[in-house]
């Protein structure tokens, strides 16, 4: 009787850890998810969060074409992708589309992009721009901007050694590099791409190899992480 106890008592020890286990992998994996986002002059913005938000904290949409891409892409990428997913009056986005936008606050502008993440069969065909989900971020240094942290780093101090030990390949993070020296032109010598399935980092190093500027994608929908 004493071995069978001592049996069930082992067995119900090893099932308890086994949860426990699975129940901190969730909880790590919730971390990751929420934290995914950048400090800009030390505040946080999480990627995605509700454009709500956003204006409550100050912000608005700028009446400035976005303009950080340039000049990798050309005018016709801003032209197309800034209004292709409105409403007719302009005010609002088609169910599932998304739209390009600056923000701006206090002299600070963010590219970011605007998404309706509604797509189920019950959702209204439109949604207003200002209920809209920001689920990616572009910034880049400059007179107003002096202090941009990716997962508490430094963008400045950034290299890819350091990037590979932080975004680790054991993890799911894929590496992809694009070297642009052959256009100076540009004022870019590598577009440092790091991706994660939904979830990806953009990193532009000038020709001295230095971080200005970063892109930061989360396409997860909101509602599950919240959740």
């Amino acid at each position: 009787m004493k071995k069978i106890l001592i049996f069930v008592g082992y067995l119900l020890l090893i099932i308890s850890l086994n949860l426990y286990g699975k129940d901190m992998e969730g909880e790590n994996k919730m971390e990751k998810d929420i934290d995914f986002g950048l400090t800009i002059n030390n505040k946080y913005f999480p990627v995605p969060i509700t454009l709500e938000k956003l204006i409550k904290d100050g912000w608005k949409i700028s009446d400035e074409t976005p303009y950080f891409l340039n000049p990798l892409v050309g005018e016709d990428y801003y032209e197309v992708r800034k209004d292709w997913s409105l409403s007719e009056d302009k005010k609002s986005i088609i169910k599932g589309g998304k739209i390009i936008r600056l923000l701006e606050k206090d002299g600070i502008f963010l590219e970011v992009t605007i998404t309706n993440q509604n797509i189920s069969e019950d959702d209204e065909q439109y949604q207003k721009i200002e209920e809209g989900v920001v689920n990616s971020i572009l910034v880049f240094y400059n007179k107003m901007i002096n202090s941009i942290k990716l997962n508490n780093r430094e963008l400045r101090d950034l290299t890819p050694d350091i990037l590979i030990k932080d975004y680790s390949l054991n993890d799911g993070w894929q590496h992809i590099p694009t070297n642009y020296r052959n256009h100076p032109e540009f004022g870019i010598s590598t577009e440092y791409t790091i991706d994660n399935n939904k979830r990806s980092i953009s990193i532009y190093f000038d020709l001295e190899n230095k971080p200005f500027k970063v892109e930061i994608l989360n396409e997860t929908p909101l509602k599950n992480i919240e959740n």
